[in-house]
């Protein structure tokens, strides 16, 4: 289709656009209770537990580079089927100990790590195991 002039942009409307957005709430008030009374909880136990990062040791096993900056300590918890794709935040199958560099060597190499056993897509016997739905059944 040919124009005999260029389209016209409507700056009211977009400068009123402009100035109505304001930041988003990084976690709603539901989220931030259920992770100080039980994700947070989570990983202390584990922590006075003597549990420690999972995930590097078994890099250092397959001869994979990843392992040389694992911190050996947990800071997190690695989820084998992410929160994204409707995984759970309490089941303990679905969560590795692990410290922050060795969950983003996951995250970076999917691929590896699926190889490993660290990541679960759909299709995966075990992947509607490791979803949020299953919490409240037990």
């Amino acid at each position: 289709m040919k124009r005999s002039t260029p389209l016209r942009r409507d700056t009211e409307k977009s400068r009123e656009w402009a100035n109505k957005r304001s930041s988003l709430r990084k976690r709603s008030k539901g989220r931030q209770e259920f992770m100080k009374d039980v994700r947070v909880p989570m990983i202390q136990e584990l922590v006075e537990a003597g549990h420690r990062c999972e995930i590097g040791p078994l890099l250092q096993k397959h001869g994979l580079d990843g392992w040389r900056d694992c911190r050996g300590c947990i800071e997190g918890l690695h989820e084998l089927r992410k929160r994204s794709a409707g995984g759970s935040l309490v089941n303990p199958d679905n969560l590795i100990p692990s410290c922050n560099p060795c969950n983003g060597w996951v995250e970076d190499n999917p691929e590896e790590a699926l190889i490993l056993g660290l990541v679960l897509r759909e299709g995966d016997p075990l992947f509607d195991l490791m979803g949020k739905r299953n919490d409240q059944l037990s």
